[in-house]
């Protein structure tokens, strides 16, 4: 395996103070929640000063803004985990594709090791890894698909070409 900086970082984000908190979404459900505008954190620091004196005269019960402090908490708290948690999904990703490379790494080399002993020494070999060698040649099968689409769709043109240069020309005599 190639050589790759190691991962520092903790390998573990404790969201369990909020666990009971965390919402998962389905897919789309996203769709039509408002997210905070610029101006949120002066609203906030109004709203402390002035719920105390004017909120019963405004009508705004003071479970209301409550509800809000703990949101605002939460939210606190989601986004202190955030850039922690968001780099360790990066780094999960990136080391996911780093072994998958290094897996088809080995399937390879032990495909060529397959077909030179088969080449070479025992015809017979190539049988008992059937799954390996039709697993490995899935990339080249299909780019072999592709160049005869290809090269059928060009044919397939090339025949239709003098047809609409002779209606064409059949066009302009008239």
């Amino acid at each position: 395996m190639a050589k790759h900086a190691s991962y520092a970082g903790p390998g573990v984000v404790d969201a369990s103070a909020i666990k009971d908190k965390l919402v998962d979404l389905p897919p789309g459900g996203a769709q039509g929640l408002r997210r905070t505008k610029p101006g949120f954190k002066e609203v906030l620091r109004e709203l402390s000063t002035a719920m105390a004196g004017q909120g019963d005269a405004a009508g705004i019960h003071p479970k209301i803004y409550e509800g809000l402090l703990d949101k605002v908490g939460t939210l606190e708290a989601i986004r202190a985990l955030r850039p922690v948690a968001d780099k360790l999904a990066q780094v999960l990703r990136e080391t996911e594709l780093v072994y998958e490379d290094a897996c088809e790494a080995d399937i390879s080399r032990m495909v060529k090791a397959i077909d030179s002993t088969a080449q070479h020494d025992n015809p017979g070999v190539r049988a008992a890894f059937e799954k390996t060698l039709k697993y490995n040649s899935q990339i080249a099968d299909k780019g072999v698909a592709t160049r005869r689409k290809n090269e059928a769709a060009r044919a397939a043109d090339a025949q239709r070409k003098p047809q609409r240069d002779s209606a064409k020309a059949e066009t302009k005599s008239e």
